[in-house]
């Protein structure tokens, strides 16, 4: 986030300019003292921005036949939706304050121009000596005995000799450019206009380049004379002027009588070393990266695991129906299921409590069942007045979701897999309504995640797979979860979270059928944004969760 980038420059500045005050200011080193300043200045920006990277492995050894179900410990910002639109509030207040403080910044920043312009256009009305660089001007001006990039503007009425002085002065402002100091440091006050710091920084600069000119200007006229003529003509200078007498002057002419410093007192400079040290430990970035190693090793006895779709599972071999809540089993003809249990009038003995046949997805997935093929229940999150997150650029994950939804289904139908939405559109859907039916194969909620807070680093920005340990029949859905990561992690452009993650959430608590929710990004984070609002890139994410599901299937 710019804002917590701008608050750690903040903090670099504040230690640069604690360490020139109390070591470097009353030093008489001015042309140093201007390298340090601006040179400080420069990497209290930069310092924030560098990353050091720790690369760590880890080597795991797991056997070659075994699919071991791994969970992050991650928390999730997932929440189930409660409540009506006239509950929600959008409005992101953190944004809100972002957004203000960069309007002040441009508001700064055109005042600056304008000032420049405005300067500018008043010079033009006054009359050019012989010297072209040197602009006359009446006494009542209120710009005068100042320098203005490489333009002198001098009082007309002045006295031959003081006007000299005056040129003299203002010309070591033009010929080392402090122009250029004053036009850095002011673009960076209205960057940081909100700390303090820099405003003292500027007034240094300020002092600095003051003294550069005093230290020239002494060595042709009597210090006496100079400091009475600073006097004479002290007046209130404009920030991006050079001024020959700026108020206050106490400090410039305790410096032209103070005594140089000797040489050796050069090497204090180099307490710029440990400063700049002290800010890469605090503020330089850390980023881990762990690579994982991976020894497979063959397994001396394979396990086989067995796979129920659904609460009621058809044995076909043995004509058996064996209903796993109530632990029940009667024999049933293959005609009998056939005839009862796919159009849903199977005797209440199974357990069922109500028929099969409902309004919306579970009617069409009634349909589906007749033709006894898999059947994939996609739903998109959220919708209608459950607009979820927005995205910085106003994307709603709403909108992002049934988008992605819609082409998962596309590419399954290419497949000849059977699929349905809970919605279609953006329309308003509860929790329980999206639960799918028994007789579906298994059931994928799309997503994309967001940080709840503007403020708050975006830790993951790639895709991750939920399921619910709560649900009863977990372990199917880790398995289908298992399916889905280790094909997705075939993915190239984004990064894919390979662990489980444990989330209550009513459509993966309480299905009754193997049931996922995937993130597909954060959307947080621009680039995970630009990724995921690829067509081409929602296709092959599609796929991936497809060859997933078809191994899962097949099972």
């Amino acid at each position: 986030m710019i804002l917590l980038y701008l608050l750690k420059v903040s903090a670099c500045i504040a230690i640069f300019f604690a360490a020139y005050k109390l070591l470097l200011s009353k030093l008489t080193f001015f042309k140093l003292n201007r390298i340090y300043l601006l040179s400080a200045l420069f990497i209290s920006f930069v310092i924030p921005v560098l990353t050091i990277e720790h690369k760590k492995e880890i080597v795991v050894h797991q056997t070659a036949s075994e699919k071991s179900i791994v969970y992050s410990n991650d928390n999730a910002f997932e929440k189930d939706f409660v409540g009506a639109e006239s509950e929600i509030d959008n409005t992101n207040w953190l944004q809100v304050l972002e957004y203000s403080y960069y309007f002040i910044i441009a508001v700064l920043l055109i005042r600056n121009i304008f000032l420049m312009g405005y300067i500018q256009s008043i010079l033009k009305k006054f009359t050019v000596s012989k010297k072209a660089s040197i602009i006359l001007v009446q006494p009542n001006s209120k710009i005068k005995n100042c320098s203005f990039f490489n333009k002198i503007i001098i009082d007309s009425s002045l006295p031959d000799v003081e006007r000299e002085l005056v040129i003299k002065h203002e010309s070591v402002h033009v010929n080392q450019v402090h122009v250029i100091d004053k036009l850095i440091v002011n673009t960076v006050a209205c960057v940081l206009w909100l700390n303090p710091i820099i405003y003292f920084w500027r007034n240094e600069i300020y002092n600095n380049h003051e003294f550069l000119a005093d230290e020239e200007t002494v060595e042709m006229t009597d210090k006496s004379s100079y400091a009475t003529l600073l006097l004479q003509l002290a007046m209130p200078s404009n920030n991006l002027i050079n001024s020959f007498s700026k108020l206050p002057l106490k400090k410039r002419i305790m410096m032209m009588y103070k005594k140089p410093n000797s040489n050796l007192q050069r090497f204090t400079y180099l307490i710029a070393i440990p400063v700049i040290s002290i800010c890469c430990l605090a503020f330089v970035n850390q980023k881990e990266i762990i690579t994982t190693k991976v020894i497979t090793e063959k397994a001396d006895v394979k396990k086989d695991i067995g796979l129920v779709n659904t609460k009621t599972s058809v044995l076909t071999d043995t004509n058996t129906i064996v209903n796993s809540d109530a632990n029940l089993t009667k024999e049933y003809t293959v005609e009998e299921i056939n005839q009862n249990f796919l159009i849903g009038s199977v005797d209440n003995n199974l357990g069922l409590d109500e028929p099969i046949e409902k309004l919306g997805i579970d009617a069409e997935i009634k349909k589906l069942a007749l033709a006894n093929d898999v059947i994939l229940v996609i739903d998109a999150g959220h919708g209608g007045q459950d607009g979820a997150a927005k995205s910085q650029s106003g994307i709603k994950e709403k909108d992002l979701n049934l988008k992605a939804a819609q082409i998962l289904k596309e590419e399954a139908e290419k497949r000849g897999i059977k699929v349905v939405l809970t919605r279609d559109k953006d329309k308003f859907i509860s929790l329980r309504d999206r639960l799918p039916q028994e007789t579906a194969t298994a059931f994928i909620s799309i997503h994309h995640n967001s940080m709840p807070r503007a403020d708050v680093k975006v830790p993951f920005e790639g895709i991750e797979v939920f399921v619910s340990k709560l649900n009863p029949n977990i372990k199917y859905a880790e398995q289908f979860g298992a399916d889905i990561l280790e094909s997705l992690n075939l993915l190239n452009g984004i990064e894919v979270r390979d662990s489980l993650k444990n989330a209550n959430l009513l459509v993966l608590r309480e299905s009754k059928v193997p049931a996922l929710v995937v993130e597909l990004g954060n959307i947080s984070s621009e680039k995970s944004l630009a990724y995921v609002s690829d067509e081409a890139n929602l296709r092959r994410i599609s796929n991936l969760i497809l060859d997933g599901f078809v191994k899962f299937s097949k099972s």
